[in-house]
């Protein structure tokens, strides 16, 4: 007797999820670039993400006007932590018993699991994406969320920004772009304001807007445009360059330009609980069964002021 389609599902599912990982975000520019800018953080588990923050220079220290002058000995504070809590996703894998008769042989609900498994990850991975752009989709922060265009403040990870002036990020204070003629100059200026004249790994390492964006800009540099790898457009997906940084557009993006750097952005998920494939369950009442892929997970920043969210 073959096989039900939930012993194939446990068995199958490490090595199709194994493979979706190889090609972890094949249809999305965005989730692309988290993956290989090292955005994407597998933590453990915990009820909080705890994010130290080193936000203030040491304030005892300074030049001496004479020799043997006493040093400060005020407790040093310059640390502090940003808590960020955990998101739930859940895509549910469904299944009737007439699925189970109706595929009889061990090839038939080979070819079903697979197509079932594969669409899980695909829809999991793509909510990530619309949740990312969104303020807040049921407890997790997307990018509007966590950064504020109009003029940087909000509450994140339990810090106000309100308050806390150093926990600002980077906004367009009213001198967003309008069309091709300034968009370059805005660009320009919100790299300026975010990088404060720092190293590399404090700048910007990729932006992401829409297409339309994207499209705006990509005009304004036709005579000498700039594509950063050849093998990304050969596998379909457009990254433009701006300064030393990657331009992607998202689906689900908006004419807002957000920079963001992998030091100071990160997609946690609880490598207990991600992609985690839950147990079979039987319908009470209708003939049909059904198993979850069930994440943890969170988008977090230990530094607002060195991401920008540029306005049109």
């Amino acid at each position: 007797m073959a096989p039900s389609i939930s012993q194939i599902l446990t068995v199958s599912y490490p090595e199709v999820e194994s493979k979706m990982a190889e090609n972890q975000w094949a249809e999305s520019a965005l989730m692309r670039e988290f993956e290989r800018q090292g955005v994407l953080d597998r933590v453990s588990g915990s009820p909080t993400y705890d994010v130290a923050l080193d936000f203030q220079a040491n304030a005892g220290g300074e030049f001496n006007a004479s020799d043997l002058v006493g040093v400060d000995t005020a407790k040093t504070e310059v640390l502090s932590t940003a808590q960020y809590t955990s998101a739930q996703l859940q895509v549910p894998v469904v299944w009737s018993k007439k699925d189970e008769a109706e595929n009889s042989s061990a090839n038939q609900k080979v070819a079903l699991v697979k197509a079932l498994i594969e669409n899980a990850l695909a829809t999991h991975d793509d909510l990530i994406e619309q949740a990312l752009f969104a303020s807040s989709t049921n407890g997790f922060i997307g990018l509007p969320g966590l950064l504020n265009e109009t003029d940087g403040t909000g509450t994140v990870g339990g810090i106000n920004a309100g308050t806390d002036a150093f926990w600002k990020n980077g906004f367009s204070s009213g001198s967003g772009w309008n069309n091709a003629t300034d968009i370059v100059a805005a660009m320009t200026a919100m790299y300026n304001t975010v990088i404060k004249g720092s190293g590399s790994p404090m700048q910007p390492k990729f932006l992401v807007a829409d297409a339309e964006t994207q499209a705006i800009y990509e005009s304004t540099q036709q005579e000498n445009i700039r594509y950063v790898d050849t093998r990304e457009a050969d596998a379909g997906f457009k990254v433009l360059a701006f300064k030393n940084a990657r331009f992607v557009f998202s689906q689900y993006g908006t004419d807002v330009i957000y920079f963001l750097n992998p030091k100071n952005l990160k997609l946690k998920v609880v490598k207990q609980a991600y992609r985690l494939l839950g147990d079979t369950i039987e319908f009470p009442d209708s003939a049909g069964y059904i198993r979850k892929v069930f994440t943890l997970c969170q988008l977090t920043t230990n530094n607002r002021s060195r991401l920008g969210a540029l306005k049109k």
